[in-house]
């Protein structure tokens, strides 16, 4: 017996592991392409204000 459930907490803490590194570079991939798109925003901005 003591062995599911010494199985079955490994299997939580793996679980729970997986999803934080899933968060992590959920954040940090919204972080990056965030970033870039407002710097390309500005230049597209600026740019047509350029136009004008």
């Amino acid at each position: 017996m003591d062995n599911k459930a010494q199985g079955a907490l490994e299997y939580l803490l793996l679980m729970a592991g997986a999803i934080i590194v899933a968060a992590i570079v959920i954040v940090m991939l919204g972080d990056i392409t965030g970033s870039t798109g407002h710097k390309t925003k500005n230049k597209l901005n600026d740019w047509l204000t350029h136009l004008d």
